[in-house]
């Protein structure tokens, strides 16, 4: 039972020995925005956001942020509100547990409850140990006050909970709270029966361990009252269904979904239908990119329409609530450490059915915040490959792949036909050049289709994992004398290219792996 998580944590800190106890304590900081440290001018990271509007149209927004961009030491929680429907946000609320660390607050929700108040929940622990980390809550009695009261700081149960909380036909309350990629039967589900005065473990579902990552599970109600589980996973997402009312769950398997490893949102709508906000289409996998809504009319079964709210890389974390007027609004981030903007899109289940603004008050990209400043990473340095060979343009040989064609390397060309990345440069080096939008994953073949010179970019070894270096110059390929290009996400070394070169006979065939960029000049 889950009355006493925090004696259990305890119990659990004294015996991993290493992790300080720190995060049992109430935050040091949990009231109005006051340190400079705290202001959005002042912050190199922010996302994960979570919305809720009060009865009477307030919008409250949450996310955390810190001085220095990741998801470090640093992180603090965000409250922000408007009165004027996201048109003026105001940040009323700060939860920092201890400034620069080592206890950080991070994946926070804000929820309205059925009693009438609004709930502020996140997480806390040191570093990313969420087994021993713990679900936090504030509440306040006065959701329409843009500076209300809030009550003490509580610490719930164990674990992280990143998606909504949701009331069953019962009346009970159920968490989606997690631990994560440490602990058996992970995507927890935690039940309050007394308006959550107290809060208990109901029953777990085990995610396989290969699958496991950040669960960040959601919970739908079906209407024959069995409850369906969603849970982010490696490939995507798992579900799992409960007809005991959570007790037990059997083993996650892959849905239907189509999914990156990343949140997802999904509710039910005032009409009863499903509303589900994800990446891409019902049954592509895309990157982290085309943010679209869409629509189930027979509980999750078969998904329709598909309103697309953003189509850029580097979108993610929706989560939402519609209103008693019938509008629904969606709260997401777009790069975390770059732009650093929290955006709204705001539109009714018409819009959605349609794929298009049907009912004419569709509003996308409404700023919340836009966070500059905090202590940013120095630009990383690109390596000139000085030790590379001339790059030889004389006798140009041609590449192909079944059912691909060859697209110019152009800047905001598409790379890879499982991902969403685009070229972010080119040097005039490779003006003209031609290349071949294969997958990022897998074993890829390509055939030389006329001899001569044909290149390759992919990272060098100390910048990723994935590099193709050990296979390219195991075929005979070369590096060229080019400074690494920033292939997309310039702000990661670990995308900055190298390029090889070497002459193929015509018919000859080529293998590599994930991941690099076959290409040749016409």
């Amino acid at each position: 039972m889950l009355r006493h998580s925090a004696w259990f944590a305890a119990v659990a800190v004294s015996s991993l020995g290493a992790v300080p106890p720190a995060f049992l304590a109430p935050p040091d900081h949990a009231g109005p925005p006051s340190l400079p440290d705290h202001a959005p001018d002042n912050r190199a990271f922010q996302g994960i956001p979570s919305l809720a509007v009060s009865p009477g149209g307030r919008l409250w927004a949450t996310w955390y942020a810190g001085v220095t961009p990741g998801e470090d030491h640093n992180n603090y929680v965000v409250l922000s509100t408007s009165g004027d429907g996201g048109e003026t946000w105001r940040e009323v609320l700060v939860v920092d547990p201890d400034g620069g660390g080592p206890v950080r607050a991070f994946d926070p929700e804000v929820w309205m409850g059925p009693d009438g108040k609004l709930r502020l929940f996140w997480a806390q622990t040191v570093g990313h140990v969420s087994t021993i980390g713990g679900v936090w809550c504030l509440e306040t009695a006065e959701p329409e006050a843009a500076a209300p009261i809030w009550g003490a700081p509580r610490r719930l149960t164990d674990g992280v909970m990143m998606c909504k909380p949701l009331v069953l036909g019962t009346g009970e309350w159920a968490l989606p709270a997690s631990t994560w990629r440490l602990a058996d039967h992970s995507a927890r589900m935690v039940v309050s029966t007394d308006r959550g005065e107290s809060w208990h473990l109901r029953g777990a579902c085990q995610v396989p361990v290969d699958d496991r990552v950040f669960d960040e599970h959601m919970f739908i109600e079906r209407k024959d009252g069995s409850l369906w589980l969603l849970v982010r996973t490696k490939y995507g997402i798992g579900e799992s269904v409960s007809t005991d009312r959570g007790e037990t769950w059997p083993e996650l398997t892959p849905s239907g979904i189509a999914h990156p490893s990343a949140r997802f949102f999904i509710t039910r709508l005032l009409s009863g239908n499903l509303l589900l906000v994800k990446h891409g289409p019902i049954d592509k996998t895309t990157g982290r990119s085309h943010l679209t809504a869409f629509l189930s009319t027979d509980d999750g079964k078969t998904w329709g329409g598909g309103l697309l709210l953003d189509e850029r890389g580097g979108v993610s974390y929706p989560d939402g609530q519609q209103t008693a007027d019938g509008t629904i609004r969606i709260i997401y981030d777009y790069s975390r450490t770059g732009a650093r903007q929290i955006l709204l899109a705001s539109f009714r289940e018409e819009d959605v059915a349609a794929g298009r603004d049907a009912s004419g008050t569709v509003r996308l990209r409404q700023q919340v915040s836009q966070a500059t400043g905090g202590r940013e990473k120095p630009a990383p340095a690109v390596d000139p490959n000085a030790d590379g060979v001339p790059l030889r343009r004389e006798t140009p040989g041609t590449l192909a792949a079944d059912q691909l064609a060859a697209l110019p390397l152009a800047v905001e060309a598409k790379l890879f036909s499982d991902r969403e990345y685009v070229l972010a440069e080119r040097p005039e080096a490779l003006a003209g050049a031609q290349f071949l939008p294969v997958a990022i994953d897998g074993t890829k073949t390509v055939r030389c289709t006329r001899a001569g010179t044909v290149y390759f970019l992919t990272p060098q070894p100390e910048r990723n994992k994935d590099s193709q270096t050990k296979a390219l110059l195991e075929l005979g390929f070369a590096k060229v004398a080019l400074p690494e290009i920033r292939l997309f996400n310039p702000g990661s070394p670990a995308n900055f290219c190298t390029l090889y070169q070497r002459d193929c006979k015509a018919g000859e065939t080529i293998v590599f792996g994930k991941w690099a960029v076959p290409l040749y000049f016409p």
